[in-house]
């Protein structure tokens, strides 16, 4: 495994643990402010989103949730030009549960949390 291997492994691993303490949509919303590395652990070209530098599953959860929420493209694109803070509670939330309760980069820290 190449240094930046470990250092990724040791990163997913402290956040693994810091979300395994967040049980209530107020700890998770917190984690996602002060935790946005957490988000893009998995930042590499194959697993990368085709016109940005965000990893597919972040990518993929803007279009769940506007396909859940019933959003236009315009309140798409306005929800994508927003700054990490400035995001919905109720999308926070949404992000946290999809990339990491759910992602894969995670799943062998939070599988008894399913």
């Amino acid at each position: 495994m190449s240094r930046e291997q470990t250092s990724k492994q040791d990163q997913i691993s402290i956040f693994g643990e810091m979300a395994r303490g967040c049980r209530t949509d107020h700890q998770k919303i917190e984690f996602f402010d002060s935790s946005k590395e957490a988000f893009f652990t998995d930042s590499n070209e194959s697993t990368s989103s085709v016109n940005e530098n965000i990893p597919k599953d972040l990518d993929d959860g803007f279009y769940v949730y506007a396909n859940m929420k019933k959003l236009s493209e315009k309140e798409l694109k306005k929800l994508k030009s927003l700054t990490w803070k400035q995001y919905p509670e109720n999308f926070k939330i949404f992000l946290f549960d999809f990339c990491i309760l759910n992602g894969d980069a995670y799943s062998k820290y939070l599988i008894d949390l399913r």
